[in-house]
């Protein structure tokens, strides 16, 4: 799948339906009109939460991933900054890595702790 933003929204749609919001794997706000907006707050009470997003690669083409739509993930750009084209990662206090889904050849993100 190429990734643009027309595409990034068709997957959006399959994997949230018609949300506004969504969370991440990492539990980090995006917003649905904010892809590719690196610039993009809300505000809940005192907090400022950026919900732009982007498309990640569960297992990163520098690693052999490809552009499959079951390698792709919408994911929060701070989410995507600190994954990188990482197998095993920390994001704040948690540890990740990417695993072959059991008797697939497909790829998810799993938290370690």
């Amino acid at each position: 799948m190429k990734i643009n933003k027309k595409n990034a929204l068709r997957l959006w749609e399959e994997r949230y339906g018609d949300a506004q919001y969504a969370a991440d794997f990492h539990g980090n706000l995006m917003y649905r009109d904010a892809f590719g907006d690196r610039e993009y707050v809300v505000y809940r009470g005192e907090a400022e939460l950026y919900c732009g997003w982007n498309i990640h690669h569960i297992m990163p083409v520098a690693n052999g991933g490809s552009d499959e739509k079951s390698n792709l993930l919408c994911t929060n750009i701070i989410t995507n900054d600190e994954a990188e084209d990482k197998i095993t990662f920390w994001i704040d206090d948690c540890l990740y890595q990417v695993q072959r889904k059991p008797e697939t050849s497909e790829y998810q993100i799993v938290q370690l702790q």
